[in-house]
C-alpha cells in the first residue's frame, strides 16, 4: 500500500494488541512527506485523558514499512509493518515485536466502527492470509465514544 492510499485519519477497530485493552479512541492518522516517508500519528485516550504519539514510517525496499518514534521515548524503537490486505475503507496491517509491544495485527477502519459489508470483506480477507492466522484468536474491538 502506497503512502498516497494511508493518507488520511484510521480508526483501529479490531487489534490484537495488548495496549488497546487500557486505551480508548485509538486511531493512526498518516501524512506523506515529498521524501517518500510518512508521518505517523497515533491518537488514544486513556482514562479521559488524551494521548499521542508521533512517529516516521519509511518505506523498505523488500515492501513494508519501518515505524521510528520522534520523542525521547520512542526514538530509540523500530517496529516493522506492513499492509495485508485492503478493500474500501478498510486495511488490515501486521506488525512485528519490539522491545515494548507484541507482534500484532491491526484491522482499520475510516469510521470508528465497520459496516456489516466491512465485516464480511474483512473476514474473508483475513481466512486468505497465512500472516493473520496466529493473531486472529487474540483480536479484540476497542472501545471508541459513540459506538
Amino acid at each position: 500500500m502506497t503512502e498516497a492510499v494511508l493518507t488520511g485519519a484510521w480508526f483501529v477497530v479490531r487489534t490484537s494488541l495488548p495496549l488497546w485493552r487500557t486505551r480508548d479512541n485509538p486511531s493512526v492518522t498518516y501524512a506523506p512527506l515529498p521524501d517518500g516517508r510518512v508521518v505517523d500519528t497515533v491518537r488514544f485516550t486513556r482514562r479521559g485523558r488524551p494521548g499521542l504519539i508521533i512517529g516516521l514510517d519509511s518505506p523498505q525496499p523488500t515492501g513494508g514499512w519501518a515505524w521510528r518514534g520522534v520523542s525521547l521515548l520512542t526514538r530509540l524503537t523500530v517496529s516493522r509493518w506492513q499492509v495485508l490486505a485492503a478493500g474500501d475503507g478498510w486495511a488490515v496491517t501486521v506488525f512485528e515485536r519490539t522491545p515494548f509491544t507484541p507482534a500484532g495485527l491491526d484491522v482499520y477502519a475510516r469510521t470508528p466502527a465497520l459496516t456489516a459489508a466491512q465485516e464480511r470483506e474483512v473476514e474473508a480477507a483475513l481466512d486468505g492470509l497465512p500472516a493473520a492466522q496466529e493473531f486472529r484468536a487474540a483480536l479484540f474491538s476497542p472501545r471508541h465514544d459513540g459506538r
